[in-house]
């Protein structure tokens, strides 16, 4: 076999060497054959092709040591001893020379004619390294990675780069060969400086107070939104908090500090920072960290966007939707959108992936509905599976040596905190199948070409919707309340619920025009009286928010969905037919409009961002009613010179009293 001509290499200075920021493919030896036959000329001569090193399945002697069992490797419960081994072997830094010095180099076709167990691996915990996914269209094609592999050297015979399988495919279910390179988390000068700046900036505004905002999150935001890994958190907290990147200890103290005056140690100190300052320090580091995304930067972008929203705020921020972005752009980089079930992982980390990424699409399709943007998820973009309750059970019982750092309500895993998160996740899959059917510029002008066969496909998603609701567990009810705990917020849960049917009623009502509101055989009409009647219960939902709910975590999806909900009543009213249907969705507002003002008698500086847009546009719609009934002559409407029968007994021509 001929020998490849060997390539020249140009060393750098030291100085040169520590700027170099995860350099990629200076020079890439390609496997040019497999097997150990590609070695039997001469195995010691350098000149020789490079094989691909050993990996996942990395297999080995089941009396070798180091043999990790599945059971083994839990992060919630490791002594200080338990290994968890990386996806990476002595290759990430090595010389190229001693790699290549080296007889008895393993190929993948050399592995498999002994007896052997694999490995169990995590992508997450390997020392200053990361795990980018490599997908289907990247630099080099998946299948032609399962049999032939190499490093990637950089100008100084180092390897900057390592390929590691996590599944091999299989042809029988379609699935393709995964992989992920390894890489060293080699960063520029000023990115460290940039992170060591904002994680000294974060800390010094707490000071002595982070581990009581640590232990105001997992109070109050972990058990509506439990996307941090609360013991691996934890654990590393206390070990070396500054192995947590400056992100994620930014936010978590930023949403824990919301709950300052609920603390009975805290309530009679003045907080000394305010909120922005601790996420705006942790959006620079994040910026930089980003370089080197992983699970503990995904935590951090999924939180990052529920910083308090303004207190002049009318509209929802387009950064909502530009974080959400970020979050899903960092999840995909780290292979969350593909299904790790038969990865050969360990499997704390399997069901982390997959609640991250089920997190991930919340976000999405939320994020979306704020601004109506088309989700940058959609469904052939990803094959993760369906979490179930074990997978949001790992890492929620504290260990004893942990339990001080939080409530005693957070000590243990939360069955209703897992079903809030899995319910949630369930509804949103229906919102997004509804968003597809009905809410692009693609689906609308389908609907409005078949809207028989457009009606037929929003029933079944009504159907799913209404079963959907008909089965959620007591314990996500809005009065559940457990003898353990004085409450567990599901509010977000229900509001979800209600603006989902607002999307679907727009829907079905399609198209709310003036043609539509006269003809009493179109859609508008046929399903006038059914949303009325939904959002009666709606009514209802608003008055059963009790002033420690108005107070709790609601995120900032919150906003948006009661503004969806407030604004389809206007739509109701707009588009009545009759004096009877105008009388009703006028008596719904005003009910509203009541709740609203109950609501903001309660509401505090940090909850007032909740409830303010909405009851903005409220209060606007009763400023200008009468005009907007005056001009509603016009166009036929019902409601021009029409007496109203307020709540309190009086009569107007006006709806404003």
């Amino acid at each position: 076999m001929a020998k490849p001509e060997k390539p020249s290499l140009r060393y750098l200075s030291p100085k040169e060497d520590c700027l170099c920021h995860r350099r990629q493919a200076a020079m890439s030896v390609t496997s040019f054959q497999a097997g150990p036959q590609a070695f039997d000329e001469d195995p010691d001569d350098e000149d020789e092709p490079m094989t691909s090193l050993e990996e996942p399945p990395a297999e080995l002697s089941p009396h070798n040591e180091n043999h990790v069992s599945p059971q083994q490797v839990s992060p919630g419960g490791n002594d200080s001893g338990q290994v968890l081994l990386s996806p990476s072997t002595s290759a990430e830094g090595m010389d190229i020379r001693e790699w290549l010095g080296n007889p008895n180099p393993t190929t993948p076709s050399s592995i498999g004619s002994r007896f052997v167990q694999p490995k169990v691996h995590t992508l997450e915990d390997g020392k200053d390294l990361t795990a980018h996914s490599i997908g289907l269209s990247a630099e080099q094609d998946t299948n032609l990675l399962a049999s032939f592999r190499s490093v990637i050297i950089n100008e100084t015979n180092r390897v900057d780069g390592d390929i590691f399988q996590v599944h091999p495919g299989s042809a029988t279910t379609g699935t393709p060969p995964l992989h992920f390179y390894i890489l060293r988390d080699w960063f520029m000068p000023y990115d460290d400086r940039i992170k060591d700046e904002s994680s000294q900036v974060i800390e010094s505004k707490v000071g002595s107070f982070g581990p009581s905002l640590v232990n105001l999150y997992f109070k109050y935001v972990h058990p509506v939104y439990c996307v941090v890994s609360k013991v691996r958190f934890l654990r590393a907290y206390k070990q070396d908090k500054h192995s947590i990147p400056a992100s994620l200890r930014g936010v978590i103290y930023g949403l824990g500090a919301v709950y300052w005056k609920q603390d009975p140690t805290l309530k009679g100190i003045t907080r000394p920072f305010e909120q922005y300052e601790l996420f705006h320090a942790a959006q620079a580091s994040l910026e930089r960290e980003l370089e080197a995304p992983n699970l503990w930067n995904l935590q951090a972008c999924l939180l990052m966007l529920h910083e308090k929203a303004a207190g002049n705020g009318t509209f929802e921020t387009p950064r909502t939707w530009t974080l959400s972005a970020q979050a899903v752009a960092c999840a995909q980089m780290i292979g969350l959108h593909r299904d790790p079930t038969d990865w050969n992982i360990a499997p704390w980390e399997k069901s982390l992936r997959k609640k991250l990424w089920w997190a991930t699409y919340i976000t999405d399709m939320w994020s979306s509905v704020s601004h109506g943007n088309p989700p940058h998820i959609y469904r052939t973009s990803y094959t993760t599976s369906n979490l179930n309750m074990e997978d949001l059970k790992f890492d929620e019982d504290v260990p004893e040596e942990l339990q001080d750092m939080v409530d005693i309500t957070s000590v243990s895993f939360d069955v209703s905190t897992a079903a809030r998160f899995l319910e949630h996740v369930g509804l949103t899959q229906i919102l997004h199948k509804l968003l597809n059917t009905a809410f692009s510029d693609h689906s609308y002008r389908v609907g409005i070409l078949d809207p028989e066969r457009q009606e037929t496909r929003l029933l079944e998603i009504q159907s799913e919707l209404d079963s959907w609701h008909s089965l959620i567990p007591q314990c996500v009810t809005m009065n559940y309340t457990p003898n353990r705990y004085s409450f567990r917020n599901n509010g977000p849960l229900h509001l979800a619920y209600f603006a989902t049917q607002v999307l679907l009623f727009r829907a079905l009502m399609t198209p709310a025009s003036m043609a539509a509101k006269n003809n009493p055989h179109s859609s508008l009409r046929r399903f006038f009286d059914a949303a009325t009647e939904q959002f009666s219960a709606f009514l209802a939902f608003m008055n059963e928010i009790t002033p420690d709910g108005l107070r709790a975590f609601w995120g900032r999806h919150g906003r948006s969905q009661l503004i969806l909900t407030g604004n389809f009543l206007v739509y109701l009213f707009l588009l009545s037919s009759s004096p009877d249907q105008v009388r009703e969705t006028f008596r719904l507002l005003e009910l509203f409009h009541e709740s609203l003002q109950r609501l903001g008698e309660l509401v505090d500086e940090d909850s007032v961002g909740l409830i303010r847009p909405v009851a903005l546009r409220i209060d606007s719609f009763f400023t200008q009613a009468a005009q907007i009934m005056r001009s509603g002559s016009t166009t036929g409407s019902y409601a021009t010179g029409m007496t109203m029968e307020h709540t309190d007994g009086a009569s107007t021509t006006s709806p404003i009293q």
